[in-house]
């Protein structure tokens, strides 16, 4: 096993709460299946799988304390919304106490809440994997049409989703990382 991998395991084990511990493990299988069928990195995915929450049990004012030690840039949108941040947080951790340097890998983790107009297919794939998990699948029947159609269009399973979150979040009155808007109208464009 990549010893990266190894590590990140262990990591995980000894510092996150289960209900996580099993939300990455369900992401994992489905990133090594959507990794197979679009012929992808499997293991960049699983180390962006592995290292994409390791701060999402931090609540609102931890991710802000954490991002104002680091410091890291915080927009308004992840003022408004500091679990936006753990993404940004957990890139730097990959890269800083992992020595991860694949800028595909940091990438993916960094923007995993929002996604971004710069989508590789493995930012797509570890995208994906986290939303379409068997757990938040229980969340909407939408979200299982969207995950049977990842299976087989990655892209359009990427926009579908998009819509569907953003639709999500205008029903609760809540704002929208623009980052999300500019992935969804560039993939609009291509579909």
């Amino acid at each position: 096993m990549n010893r990266t991998i190894f590590r990140l395991i262990n990591y995980i084990e000894v510092n996150l709460p289960q209900n996580l511990k099993n939300h990455i493990n369900r992401a994992c299988k489905i990133g090594e299946d959507l990794s197979e069928i679009n012929n992808v990195d499997l293991n960049k995915v699983k180390i962006a799988l592995l290292g994409h929450d390791l701060y999402r049990a931090y609540n609102n004012k931890e991710l802000l304390k954490e991002a104002e030690k680091n410091n890291l840039y915080i927009s308004k949108i992840e003022k408004l919304s500091p679990i936006l941040l753990h993404g940004k947080l957990a890139s730097l951790k990959l890269k800083k106490g992992f020595q991860i340097s694949d800028k595909e890998i940091l990438h993916s983790v960094k923007w995993h809440t929002s996604a971004h107009k710069d989508m590789s297919k493995i930012f797509k794939v570890v995208f994906l994997s986290d939303k379409i998990e068997p757990e938040k699948l229980k969340k909407s029947t939408e979200l299982a049409q969207i995950r049977k159609i990842a299976y087989s269009d990655l892209d359009l399973g990427l926009l579908m989703y998009l819509n569907y979150n953003i639709k999500f979040r205008i029903n609760r009155n809540e704002p929208i990382h623009p980052y999300t808007i500019q992935a969804r109208n560039l993939l609009q464009k291509t579909n």
